[in-house]
């Protein structure tokens, strides 16, 4: 050891010989300002040197290498400020690691005087502005260490003697004004440094509470948001843990006389004539507790390490000073939870630390159960104030308390009663509010076809979109009030606030009822927390479920709003989309067994896919896909099959009794469409009520539209069944042969067939052969037939229709006497019900054949209809009759062929006054260009599927010659009609556009060609 001494003696020596040979040169000015701080920084380099490894310093190295130290702050009023902050770096190394312990009291107090004096302050003047950053730095940091190291023995042992105290009380100044005006964050931070020390390592009591109101006065003016300045978080975090050590130390219920008498603090003053310790405890109190009044806004901080502070805070006095702080206890409890209930990262902790405070003092529960009850009665209050941020904190707060009073022993089912209503009006206020924030209801704007589609691509879709709090300002508040259900719903008294809210469903109305029915779905949306109690007591197999009583009372209350609501009534569209949402739970909660419940509960989701609020019908959407799913259905289409006799009970009794509300038929579509032909077959009785009312109600064109509107969707999915094989008809449906060339051969058959006729005219007739005179079953006797039996028939009776052909073939017999209609969309809606019907309905021409006799006479006046979209439908319709009745129209072709023309000609008329205001991109699109290419596709289909006689296709080539290079349909159909004329049409207009003419063939075996002079064809 000696021998480490001596060689750490030899280290300093020469570092400490050139440092005061230096200094003495600089005070003559014979060495530059540079030479001396670099004397000091090898002096400092060498004593970290020696310290750190091997710790050799001991007080006598300390003592030798302070004497060059003190030259330089004998005189720090003429050195620069780089060399006295060196010089007090290398005091902190000599202190710290050198004296540690042995300071000698006079040359303590004389390092602490020059250490307040170097931080900014002297014994006559506490404040020296202009105080450099890095000094004062250096002064708080070596003035702690010499109080930490010497444990503050220099001041006296266990107590401080009176002539010290004003060394201690200049240092605390000095070190509070480094606290509050301390030039930077890094001064300030080493000021709060030096006071944590001073606070440890004092231990004279008298000492403390001498200091006591000073710093805490100083350290509440840091951390007050009222503060002209916003302190950084690592200074708030340090002045609160240095609060929380001197209000534990010096007013702490063992210094306070409170720690194991029961005695009032106000008793012990007057025992004590007002001068002892317990009086000065209850007057210091009050002043502590409006300091900690000013610093509890610090509970919403946006820093953790500033919340954890705070929350120490509170915890710490709650422990220590129980009876003499009394009066702030609930405050302190209130910001205990609000610091709980705010950052995650440090919520689990605090949490705990709550929980075990709560545990250990009944009284202290009793006071959160009061902030619990205050917080709930004034929510309904603070929901309707339009600050969002204490909404929100109000909720947390109150989630936090009941979370950690659950586990204790407290009875909190009186609080069941309040934590409802307080519940259920604030969700009502947010609703009401947020119903004047957001925009009007968005209307549907998709068809039934569209919503089908939207069905079958989201038939996934198993979560509803919310249809409350979509308020931007309300969804957070929304978000913590879920937060709070939460909670409740996994407490021991979530059976009560169940029971209490449902209960209200059916005393309460308008936002109220609609907020009961979110809050009761909200509070058993999640099955396996509200079972979870029952479960530890109950020993249920793993397929068994618990029963929920409560649901069921849900459910009833939902489907009674979904049967009984209108959808005139905008208003209640949301109390509808929670019902849907109660449906929907109940199906995932009763799985497979909730299918008997379908004959009430699925005709009411299907209705409201027929209304036009859009988020209404993605409700009904998305509770289909989970009803569904929850029955074990592959899909929605399935489920609608599986209940088709429902369903169409349920329709067929509204339109029985005249029920002509829109959404019947809408309902009735998206079935159709949803389940395609399978539903066919249920629709037969349907289709008579449809027709009945039509025949009551056939003045009300809506009505009728949305009529038609079902039997439409029944045709479309009827024809997309798969046609039985059908016997051959005995008259089949023919069509025109298409023109072949007449050729030689052909000439030569025809001429051997005339022959043969005009031999058999001239074959004289041969007489009938004698008939036998016996029998031709000799010996047998001849069956007579008996006279009361009818000709037994040999032709086998055809199959019966199936059942889709029938239902298509009763609503087209139907149609004809709605055509005269006096609504132009209804008439346009008939026609185009017939172009799907009537292929299908063309698979068995004896039935289909009278039929077209009938629709004939009932479509053709409708061509000639004064609204174009009118004509456009028909003359598809009777094209599409044409082509599936063939031949069998001729005669009636023949007959309307005079006014057929006439159409033709207005069409062409009227086309060619639309191209000639239109411009070429939009040619084509226009409602004339379109009828008239309606009745261009019917001339087809009468030309190529109906036929034309001879005396009319010189009107037809006149017509359709023209088209026939721009349109295929066209050239086929003319092809096949005469194909030499089509080619000489051709060649007439090459030639009268300036073609070239065709050039005369050669002569060959005696035959010569005549001249073929188109000259007439370009003078005419």
């Amino acid at each position: 050891m000696e021998e480490t001494r001596v060689k750490t003696f030899q280290t300093l020596k020469p570092v400490c010989v050139s440092l005061s040979q230096v200094a003495l040169r600089y005070k003559n000015k014979k060495a530059t300002r540079q030479e001396l701080v670099s004397s000091l920084e090898a002096l400092l380099e060498t004593l970290k040197g020696v310290s750190h490894p091997e710790n050799a310093l001991d007080p006598k190295l300390a003592e030798y290498c302070f004497f060059p130290l003190s030259h330089i702050f004998r005189d720090a009023k003429n050195l620069p400020v780089r060399v006295i902050e060196v010089a007090v770096q290398c005091l902190q190394v000599l202190i710290w690691y050198g004296w540690r312990g042995q300071v000698s009291p006079d040359l303590g107090k004389q390092l602490l005087i020059l250490l307040c004096f170097l931080a900014g302050g002297s014994a006559t003047d506490s404040k020296v502005k202009d105080v450099n950053e890095e000094l004062s730095t250096a002064a708080f940091n070596c003035l702690a260490s010499l109080v930490d190291a010497s444990r503050g023995s220099f001041l006296g042992t266990k107590s401080i003697s009176p002539e010290n105290f004003p060394v201690l009380g200049h240092t605390v100044t000095v070190v509070l004004d480094g606290i509050t005006d301390g030039p930077s964050v890094k001064v300030q931070l080493a000021a709060l440094d030096a006071l944590k020390t001073l606070i440890v390592r004092i231990q004279d009591y008298e000492a403390l509470r001498s200091v006591f109101p000073g710093t805490v006065s100083s350290l509440t003016k840091v951390v007050s948001p009222k503060s002209k300045t916003k302190p950084s978080y690592k200074i708030l975090t340090a002045s609160l843990h240095n609060l929380t050590q001197v209000i534990c130390r010096v007013i702490d219920d063992e210094h306070a006389g409170n720690s194991g008498s029961a005695k009032a603090p106000a008793e012990e003053a007057a025992q004590d004539g007002g001068q002892g310790t317990g009086s000065w405890a209850a007057k210091t109190g009050e002043n502590v507790k409006m300091a900690i009044v000013n610093i509890l806004p610090l509970r919403y901080h946006d820093k953790q390490e500033v919340q954890s502070a705070l929350f120490n805070l509170c915890t710490s006095i709650i422990k220590l000073c129980r009876q003499s702080l009394s009066q702030c206890l609930p405050m302190l409890l209130e910001t205990m939870v609000a610091v709980d209930s705010q950052y995650p990262g440090i919520k689990d902790v605090n949490h705990w630390s709550l929980v075990r405070i709560l545990a250990n003092d009944a009284d202290i529960l009793e006071m959160v159960k009061a902030s619990l009850h205050d917080w709930m009665v004034a929510l309904p209050r603070i929901m309707q104030s339009n600050d969002e941020t204490r909404k929100r904190r109000t909720l947390s707060q109150i989630a936090t308390a009941f979370k950690a009073l659950q586990g204790q022993v407290v009875n909190l089912e009186i609080l069941s009663d309040s934590m409802v209503t307080s519940l259920r009006g604030s969700v009502s206020l947010i609703i009401h509010a947020s119903s004047k924030a957001i925009n009007p209801v968005s209307e549907s704007s998709l068809d039934v076809t569209d919503l089908v589609q939207i069905n079958r691509m989201s038939s996934k879709l198993t979560s509803f979109d919310p249809v409350l709090f979509n308020d931007p300002s309300s969804k957070a508040t929304a978000a913590n009030i879920q937060d709070l259900v939460v909670q409740l719903k996994a407490s021991t008294t979530s059976r009560i606030l169940q029971q209490n809210t449902i209960q209200s469903l059916r005393t309460t109305s308008g936002d109220e009822q609609l907020a009961a029915l979110w809050l009761s779905l909200r509070l058993l949306d999640d099955l396996a927390i509200s079972d979870s109690i029952a479960d530890q007591y109950l020993n249920l197999p793993p397929d068994r479920i618990v029963p929920q009583p409560y649901l069921d009372d849900i459910y009833a209350f939902s489907l009674d709003t979904l049967s009984t609501s209108t959808f005139e009534d905008e208003d209640r569209w949301r109390l509808q989309s929670l019902a849907l949402e109660a449906v929907a739970l109940q199906g995932r909660h009763q799985g497979y067994d909730f299918r008997p419940e379908l004959v009430d509960a699925l005709y009411p989701i299907l209705e409201r896919l027929g209304s036009n609020n859009a988020a209404l019908q993605q409700h009904a959407i998305t509770c289909l896909n989970i009803v569904s799913t929850a029955c074990e259905y592959p899909n929605a289409a399935a489920l609608i099959v599986d209940n088709a006799d429902y369903l169409v009970n349920a329709v067929a009794l509204k339109l029985n009794t005249f029920d002509i509300s829109p959404q019947t038929p809408q309902v009735l579509v998206m079935m159709i469409k949803l389940s395609g032909s399978a539903l066919i077959p249920y629709l037969d009785d349907l289709v008579e009520s449809i027709f009945a009312i039509l025949a009551c109600y056939h003045g009300y064109p809506k009505l009728v539209e949305s009529l038609f509107s079902v039997l439409n969707a029944i045709v479309e999915e009827a024809a997309k069944t798969p046609t039985p094989a059908i016997k051959p008809s005995a008259n089949p449906i023919t069509k025109p042969q298409p023109f072949k060339p007449f050729s030689m051969e052909d000439l030569a058959d025809l001429l051997r067939s005339n022959r043969e006729a005009y031999d058999a005219r001239d074959r004289p007739v041969s007489p009938p052969p004698e008939e036998s005179t016996s029998p031709p079953n000799q010996g047998q006797e001849e069956e007579q037939p008996d006279p009361s039996f009818p000709p037994r028939s040999t032709t086998p009776p055809p199959p019966p229709l199936s059942k889709p052909y029938t239902i298509v073939q009763s609503i087209t017999n139907l149609t004809p006497s709605h055509l005269t209609t006096p609504s132009a969309p209804l008439r346009a809606n008939i026609l185009h019900l017939l172009v799907p019907a009537l292929p299908f309905l063309a698979t068995n021409a004896d039935a289909f054949l009278p039929l077209a006799a009938t629709l004939w006479p009932s479509i053709t006046p409708r061509l000639y209809d004064a609204e174009p979209y009118v004509t456009l439908a028909a003359a598809r319709a009777l094209g599409t009759l044409c082509d599936c009745a063939g031949d069998f129209l001729y005669s009636r072709t023949e007959d309307e062929w005079a006014k057929i023309r006439k159409l033709y000609e207005r069409v062409e008329q009227g086309k060619q006054e639309e191209v000639k205001v239109q411009e070429e991109r939009n040619r084509g699109s226009g409602m004339r260009w379109k009828v008239w290419d309606a009745v261009v596709g019917l001339l087809v289909h009468v030309v190529k599927d109906v036929g034309v006689s001879m005396d009319l296709e010189g009107e037809v080539f006149e017509m359709l010659g023209g088209l026939a290079g721009e349109r295929e349909d066209v050239r086929e159909a003319l092809e096949g009609l005469n194909a030499d004329a089509l080619w000489l049409i051709e060649v007439e207009k090459r030639v009268r556009e300036g073609g070239t003419p065709l050039v005369k063939p050669e002569a060959f075996e005696g035959f010569e060609f005549r001249d073929l002079d188109f000259g007439w064809m370009k003078d005419g």
